[in-house]
């Protein structure tokens, strides 16, 4: 009889510990909510400072929490933390996740379906953009709300305005037009090697996919679905960066390169034109590039080329590209929930874009916000969107021009991705396989290790021969 009315005991001081009357938890008993991401270190001041921010206003609308940030596994985030989720040497409520190291998690039954959540959310749900409910129909895990994931090429403006050809590229940004320009560039000896990137594919893809015709990651070619790596359009435009390669347009050590040194390139101005990933990274480019040489060399975002079609890289619509979830076996799912809630409200969005009241922007009477010297300091540790940001105006006073126009140019240039996410296990190892052949062939083909026009037929036949045949009947049984 003890033991029964300890365990009612017990399951009463839990329910009472969940929720209360009017939302989660209580004051004197809130939910305890940890959470793990990338790069957000429990030990910092902002974090605290955030932490403080946010359970204070969720309290002011009944819902109490005890928000805990954990500190991430030694190691490489993306390696260990699925591998430390999984054998249950970690645990944690919200977890951060990108490059798809959570796929197998979620086929594991390791993460909670969010769809009811977001379903009968109000300021999550308003948040949501047509590709977000296509992602959340089709994978129902991860949580992330920013502009598509698209990249988008941008230049020093000064630079821009001193090009004979600035008018007619921006009016017909053609492949002929953008290889004037670069050339005009070099010519003049405003760069050294006016494009540059590092070894993420995605950077050059993001602008020049669609004027070459590859308009998805998976096409039909010739009544067979095939990966766009070996489509017609893909040895055109490995072509075309082979032709600046030769002419030193293109920077040779873009194979080698890390982010920082590309990005460390552009600053110096060794290279006039990188693709950068719009809103935030667009926003850390222009601030950075004002800082070094005035506010004339603001940022302008240049279109995507424009040929067979013009758009920046197609945007996956089957799953989110990165986010958060909330793990099956949490027993706080709806306080977790409720943190991503508030968060999305307009004080979650002012908490988690403007920082730390008094620290990083200040309130006159009216309300009226001014952001400070140190508001460049900080960043979002949720989400980039900048809507249910009150008052609208703020935008501008928050972000610059280049910033807005990136994300309204990849809103304007939008496509759909033909995209499948592979399973079973065997096929992402087989894919993979497929990839580093491409990897080999994409920087020989580029640096004229091997010719393009009499080796692409053995590429192309080495990579059916590890898998590309296969996959095409897979493929179809997808899309058919």
């Amino acid at each position: 009889m003890k033991k029964v009315f300890a365990l009612l005991l017990s399951l009463a001081l839990l329910l009472g510990a969940v929720a209360s009357a009017d939302g989660i938890g209580t004051a004197e008993s809130p939910v305890k909510v940890t959470i793990l991401e990338k790069d957000v270190l429990p030990s910092e001041e902002d974090v605290q400072l955030m932490i403080d921010a946010i359970e204070k206003g969720m309290a002011e609308e009944g819902n109490y929490v005890e928000i805990e940030y954990l500190e991430a596994p030694a190691g490489k985030y993306v390696d260990v933390v699925p591998l430390a989720l999984r054998t249950g040497q970690f645990v944690a409520d919200i977890v951060y996740f990108q490059n798809g190291v959570e796929l197998e998690l979620a086929q594991e039954g390791m993460l909670a379906d969010l769809t009811e959540y977001v379903n009968n959310s109000t300021h999550v749900k308003s948040l949501y953009k047509d590709y977000n409910w296509s992602r959340l129909e089709k994978y129902p895990y991860l949580l992330w709300l920013c502009p598509p994931f698209t990249y988008a090429p941008n230049m020093r403006t000064d630079i821009l305005d001193q090009l004979d050809c600035k008018d007619t590229f921006l009016a017909e940004p053609t492949v002929e037009n953008f290889h004037t320009l670069l050339k005009e560039i070099k010519d003049k000896g405003l760069a050294t090697y006016p494009l540059t990137t590092d070894n993420n594919k995605l950077r050059l893809d993001g602008f020049m996919n669609q004027a070459f015709g590859i308009s998805g990651s998976i096409m039909k070619v010739d009544g067979k679905y095939v990966f766009a790596e070996v489509t017609e359009g893909t040895k055109a435009k490995l072509t075309f960066l082979h032709q600046l390669y030769e002419e030193e347009l293109f920077d040779p050590e873009f194979i080698t390169n890390t982010w920082d040194v590309m990005e460390q390139r552009y600053y110096e101005g060794i290279s006039t034109i990188i693709s950068a990933r719009v809103g935030a990274t667009t926003k850390i480019h222009d601030d950075k590039m004002v800082a070094t040489h005035g506010p004339s060399a603001t940022l302008t975002i240049l279109p995507p080329l424009k040929g067979v079609a013009q758009a920046y890289a197609a945007v996956d619509i089957t799953r989110e590209p990165r986010g958060f979830a909330i793990m099956e076996d949490s027993p706080v799912k709806d306080a977790a929930f409720a943190i991503f809630e508030f968060i999305c409200s307009p004080k979650g969005r002012e908490i988690d874009l403007l920082g730390i009241l008094d620290k990083h922007y200040t309130k006159d009477e009216t309300g009226k916000i001014t952001t400070t010297d140190r508001w460049p300091e900080w960043w979002n540790r949720f989400f980039e969107t900048t809507d249910n940001l009150q008052p609208a105006s703020l935008k501008e006073e928050l972000y610059s021009a280049p910033v807005l126009k990136s994300v309204d140019m990849s809103i304007e240039y939008y496509a759909e991705d033909t995209y499948a996410t592979l399973t079973p296990d065997y096929l992402i190892t087989q894919k993979d396989a497929m990839n580093n052949i491409y990897n080999e062939y994409y920087v020989d083909f580029i640096t004229g290790e091997r010719d393009i026009e009499t080796e692409w037929d053995t590429f192309v036949a080495e990579w059916n021969e590890n898998g590309g045949d296969e996959f095409a009947e897979y493929l179809a049984e997808l899309f058919e």
